[in-house]
């Protein structure tokens, strides 16, 4: 018989033959395995369809603004790509479990694979065909040493149980990758040892089925797959469902979004921002590594698929077929066979055996070494500062995610010296949310720039009497620094600290809010500072004149509601990027009459509870836009404006004062045409209800801090 080109000898083919029939399957344990493999297939299919369905449907519901604003995982730009990737793979699965039923149909019995008749039918007409072309004879060549039963990647091929514990390294690499990762995001225990306890088990189980199935090589490579297959199912499936399922129950369908006041509660939202970590995509490389986690699966199921033809196919001849089985490339049909000089085994059998027991006995340890990390991660004691604690391997310290300093139940004023004491009980690196609350005299300590992973920053109720240069916000020591919010918070002299002036301020930084403070005036240099295009919240300050340098700084959301300032300058309407602007409460009493451009953005435009009962015409193109009459882009509840207009509508009043008052030369808005025609106009540019869109929660905040 005609040899694979550069394949074994016919008589290591017959032998390799009698081995697979040496203990032949059980009807129900290959009914067993067909199931199996269908139902993983069929869980993968779903799984990763549900996911794709998810990514395609998220960028249209509310909590994607929320995921954006917040920078949980990949920008909402990307979730298309995300989609296509995981539904790809869940075509596969699908495929295959329909390839699966298509065949057993067609054979009338559980078929996993064509069997050897027919797929040495197919070969022999292949052959007949005669390769022709230098090129395709090479072609042919590769292909069968890579990738046929006997290649290099084949089932039977001699280094196929090295490159099996090969794969696997990486796989228990990439697994204990994540492992970490969840060791260091994930603050419930039971989930953490749940993960540790299947990585160990994966780690052992390869030492183990290598031992009892020795005498039987389908067998062992059957089970270590399967166990692999069960691994990368828990990692790619099992873990991102189980947290689904705990938010589940909190997301409201008819909103598309958590219940709003969730993204101001401290503990929910550290744990979310923590463990959507896990089930969100977070990076290209993060999307890759999933990737090979899914696509490992699909290969090992397809492994299994050849290893179960070769075991449960029963042929006349005395010599097996070239049936193709790997782990990189699918079963398929033969290709064309060429006559080659036989093997000449050139490695030594020792230093295979040698190199596969030593890395059995490096898994092994490494299922100790993973065990033993967790133990030690459990073993750090509790701490009362810590409101969510996680147990990262290889820290000695008790790692806190979210820590508190409430000086009243602490017995504290803010002394620097005492904060750093209780700040030096936790592992500085595991911090992710910092909150300081009701301290009369808060010293922040220089201890406070080792928080290189911090994210967010809150003080509550407390005046801060020091904050220097030692201890101030910069980029090489909080490059992740997100957002930064003092609530009912008092500075020296109404100044913003100088620890938030920081000449090398983190870019990130990007949220940042004083809401009820002392704070009276900015310095004229921030905008060189502060990143631009920030979302800054000024309610409630005594902010009396607008600072040139706060429109400098470009934002792209300004709440300044409730702030004594009278006047804003027509530049804050010439940004390029804003697109939400309150300034409800103050005591402007008009728009500016010079912008020759309004370029901004805006989606709303918040005058509530403003002496305004004008507007200018340039406003026009923005509001004939934006006009909705479910949403009005425009606010002036409780304004001179609203009052009249009000009027006009029930008929009290024919015309605005403002438009029967003005001065000859003034272009005055559409808003101030009281015609029946433009009617519906005005009630779809101009709401007249209160608006609180993207205030912050401060009832909701004062509640939620209290003792």
């Amino acid at each position: 018989m005609t040899s694979v080109c550069d394949g074994p000898r016919e008589s290591e083919l017959v032998n390799a033959s009698r081995q697979y029939q040496e203990r032949p399957f059980s009807p129900a344990a290959c009914r067993a395995w067909w199931l199996s493999l269908f139902l993983l297939h069929l869980i993968g299919a779903l799984f990763f369809g549900l996911v794709a369905f998810a990514y395609w449907m998220l960028p249209s519901l509310v909590v994607s603004t929320w995921l954006d604003f917040y920078q949980i995982g990949m920008a909402s730009s990307h979730y298309n790509t995300i989609a296509i990737a995981h539904s790809i793979v869940a075509c596969f699965h699908a495929l295959s479990a329909l390839m699966m039923v298509i065949r057993s149909i067609r054979n009338k019995k559980l078929t996993f694979r064509g069997n050897l008749r027919e797929l040495q039918q197919d070969g022999l007409a292949e052959k007949r065909s005669r390769a022709s072309g230098r090129m395709r004879r090479l072609a042919c060549y590769c292909y069968a040493t890579l990738f046929a039963r006997n290649g290099l990647f084949g089932i039977e091929g001699r280094y196929y149980d090295l490159l099996l514990l090969c794969r696997e390294v990486v796989e228990t690499a990439l697994q204990s990758s994540q492992g970490y990762r969840m060791s260091r995001n994930v603050p419930r225990p039971w989930l953490n040892r749940f993960y540790v306890s299947l990585l160990v088990a994966n780690c052992w189980s390869t030492v183990m089925v290598h031992h009892v199935f020795r005498h039987s090589k389908t067998k062992m490579h059957l089970v270590a797959l399967l166990a692999d297959c069960l691994l990368d199912l828990a990692s790619s499936v099992g873990i991102p469902l189980l947290l689904v399922v705990k938010y589940a129950d909190q997301f409201d369908l008819s909103t598309g979004n958590f219940l709003f006041l969730k993204w101001f509660q401290d503990i929910w939202l550290m744990n979310t921002m923590s463990e959507f970590k896990i089930i969100l995509v977070l990076s290209w490389w993060d999307l890759a590594t999933r990737m090979i986690f899914a696509m490992s699966m699909l290969s090992n199921m397809n492994t299994m698929e050849a290893l179960m033809t070769l075991a449960t196919s029963k042929g006349s001849q005395s010599t097996p077929t070239s049936l193709r089985g790997s782990t990189i490339a699918p079963l398929e049909q033969s290709k064309p066979r060429l006559n080659t000089k036989p093997h000449h085994r050139s490695t030594s059998p020792a230093i295979q055996t040698f190199t596969s027991k030593g890395l059995r006995a490096s898994f092994f340890c490494w299922g100790i070494v993973i065990l033993a990390l967790q133990i030690h991660a459990e073993s750090n004691p509790k701490l009362p500062q810590c409101l969510v604690q996680v147990q990262p391997w290889g820290v000695a310290k008790p790692a806190c995610s979210l820590v508190l300093l409430n000086c009243l139940t602490d017995g504290l004023d803010g002394e620097s010296d005492l904060i750093t004491e209780r700040w030096s009980q936790f592992d500085a690196n595991s911090v992710a949310t910092l909150l300081a609350r009701n301290c009369p005299k808060l010293e922040m300590p220089p201890i406070f720039k080792s928080f290189h992973l911090m994210r967010t920053f809150k003080v509550y109720n407390s005046t801060i009497t020091k904050w220097d240069d030692d201890a101030a916000f910069d980029k090489a020591n909080h490059p992740n620094m997100l957002n930064t919010m003092y609530i009912r918070v008092n500075t020296t002299d109404g100044e913003i600290p100088m620890g938030l002036q920081s000449a090398n301020f983190p870019q990130t930084l990007n949220i940042i809010g004083f809401v009820v403070s002392n704070l009276r005036t900015l310095p004229a240099d921030l905008h060189t500072k502060w990143p631009p295009y920030s979302a800054l919240n000024l309610f409630a300050t005594q902010l009396t004149t607008f600072p040139d340098t706060l429109w400098r700084l470009r934002p792209s959301l300004l709440v300044m509601a409730n702030t004594p300032v009278e006047a804003v300058p027509k530049e804050l309407f010439e940004l390029d990027r804003m697109w939400y602007l309150d300034l409800a409460g103050t005591k402007v009493s008009a728009l500016p009459e010079d912008v020759k451009l309004f370029t901004n953005p805006l989606i709303g435009l918040n005058l509530g509870d403003t002496n305004i009962s004008s507007f200018p015409s340039w406003i026009d193109p923005w509001l004939e836009r934006m006009a909705s009459p479910l949403a009005p882009p425009l606010v002036a509840a409780n304004s001179p404006y609203c009052l009249e207009r009000q009027r006009i509508l029930s008929g009290e009043q024919t015309a605005f004062s403002a438009a029967t008052s003005r001065q000859d030369g003034v272009a005055l808005s559409k808003l101030l045409d009281a015609s029946d025609s433009n009617r519906a106009f005005l009630t779809s540019a101009v709401s007249c209800e209160p608006s609180f869109l993207f205030r912050y929660a401060l009832a909701f905040e004062d509640t939620f801090q209290t003792l």
